[in-house]
Order: C-alpha cells, then sequence, then structure tokens
C-alpha cells in the first residue's frame, strides 16, 4: 500500500473521530443534564424496547445497547449506573425472572428522549440533505464494512 493512502486513511480516521466529538458537543449544548450521545442513545434504547426482537429470544436491553453503540458490556453497565445515580433510570428485579433487570426511564428521562431524539433527527436530516441519500447510506455501507475488517485483523493480530 502507498505511504499516502495509508496517511490520507489515517487522517480521514481523526477527521471521523472529531465530527463524533463535535456531534456529542451538539448533543449536549444548552443541555443542562449534559448528556452524551451514547447517553441519548441507550435512554431511546430503553424507551422503544430494543431488547425485544420478534420472532427470535429476547435480548436483554443490555445486550442490544453492547450491540448498538458498539461498546462493551461494562461499559453499558457503568452507563447504566451513571444514568441511575443522575435519575434518568430506574432498575428493578423482575419479579417474574429474579434473574432479569428490568430497566424504566423516569420522568427525567423521557424528557431527555424526547429533546435528544428531536435534536439528533434534525441534524443527522441537515446532514443527510447535504450529503445526499445515496452518499450517506454508502458511507454507512463502507463505515460498516471498514469497522468490521478492522474488528477481524485486529481479533487475528492478538
Amino acid at each position: 500500500m502507498k505511504d499516502a493512502l495509508k496517511q490520507d486513511l489515517l487522517r480521514s480516521l481523526f477527521c471521523f473521530k472529531k465530527a463524533t466529538v463535535t456531534i456529542s458537543h451538539y448533543m449536549s449544548k444548552d443541555d443542562e443534564d449534559g448528556l452524551s450521545i451514547a447517553e441519548i442513545s441507550a435512554l431511546c434504547c430503553i424507551d422503544h424496547g430494543c431488547g425485544k426482537t420478534s420472532g427470535q429470544a429476547e435480548r436483554t436491553a443490555h445486550h442490544a445497547m453492547h450491540e448498538i453503540l458498539a461498546v462493551t458490556k461494562a461499559a453499558v453497565s457503568q452507563m447504566l449506573g451513571s444514568l441511575e445515580k443522575r435519575g434518568f433510570i430506574w432498575r428493578e428485579i423482575d419479579q417474574a425472572n429474579r434473574r432479569k433487570i428490568v430497566i424504566t426511564l423516569t420522568d427525567r428521562g423521557k424528557a431527555a428522549v424526547d429533546m435528544g431524539e428531536q435534536r439528533r433527527d434534525a441534524l443527522l436530516s441537515r446532514v443527510v440533505k447535504r450529503f445526499g441519500e445515496k452518499d450517506a447510506e454508502h458511507f454507512v455501507q463502507l463505515l460498516t464494512r471498514f469497522s468490521d475488517i478492522v474488528d477481524e485483523e485486529t481479533r487475528k493480530a492478538d
């Protein structure tokens, strides 16, 4: 591989990281709660029941968040602990199956979901409008493929 391509790829990765940080800052600006994009996404996941799937064994919200947010299970646990401590969620043991934890949004959590979804959707709509739907779809495909390849190569190297 050419050195220039490696440098361009690395620079693009840094630019993408900067864009994700910018989105996170945008999502939390003017928000006294200071929720990150990951925390808003986790709350949305709880609100929309992302752990429930039809035709398959039910996944836990915890497991679904781990997959959706592309973070470790420990990071999800830490995030849920922080959200609970700050009054966005309530966790309790499922009385029907004591091995399960039921996660519920508080009123504060529901308000954060409403505000967060509106901001996120408005921003992403403007970005897709400027980027173009076809290019956005292609970008998602390429980024997903790139991420999968990086995961495979780093696992092989370990």
